[in-house]
């Protein structure tokens, strides 16, 4: 058994952050999504962000937090300098928050780590938009009931947030395998030396 009560996976972003909790039993209880859209300014955001930290520390007992790590590389076409930077500063606004709500720092994990350790790999070629549904249609088959999701006006999309919630929930599943596996070395950790 391990020594947790409760974590909480964040996929942190300055529109939207995804959430997730998986309780002791390794049932999902919360998939949800915070809109930070209308807040102008970081400061706004994270005010708002860190009184919905709060409200859930009087609500839950969460002991451990996994964040997805912030975006380090600029991908041209796809990114802007400026974005990554903002993306990078509220990312670290929010650790803070969650160490000073929680008062314990959080562990940040890559998205493709936390997404091979679901389970998730995508074909070659494969572009945003579509990794995107990839990922809600794999966590929607893997989590059945704990995860719904809602389509937009025409059937076609996926609610806004949708994306946000199933990389909150991969984020924190990777958070609770590499929790079970803390203590376990694998078979190569020692240093093998080969003598003729």
């Amino acid at each position: 058994m391990i020594n947790w009560l409760m974590i909480l996976g964040l996929d942190i972003s300055t529109t939207i952050i995804g959430v997730a909790f998986i309780d002791f039993n390794g049932k999902i209880i919360v998939s949800d999504h915070w809109d930070i859209s209308k807040h102008e300014t970081l400061f706004e955001k994270a005010e708002m962000v860190g009184s919905l930290l709060w409200e859930l520390k009087t609500e839950h007992k969460i002991e451990k937090v996994f964040i997805e790590t912030a975006l380090k590389k600029f991908f041209p076409g796809k990114s802007r300098a400026d974005t990554i930077i903002k993306l990078a500063k509220f990312n670290g606004i929010v650790s803070w928050l969650c160490f000073d709500t929680f008062g314990e720092p959080p562990t940040f994990i890559n998205v493709n780590t936390a997404r091979t350790l679901y389970g998730l790999s995508f074909p070659r070629g494969t572009k945003g938009p579509q990794r995107k549904k990839m990922v809600i249609e794999a966590v929607k088959e893997k989590e059945k009931t704990a995860f719904t999701i809602e389509m937009a006006r025409g059937g076609k999309n996926y609610k806004k947030g949708t994306d946000d919630r199933a990389d909150a929930v991969v984020i924190a599943r990777a958070g609770e395998f590499l929790l079970k596996n803390a203590n376990n070395k694998g078979y190569l950790t020692d240093k093998i030396v080969l003598v003729d």
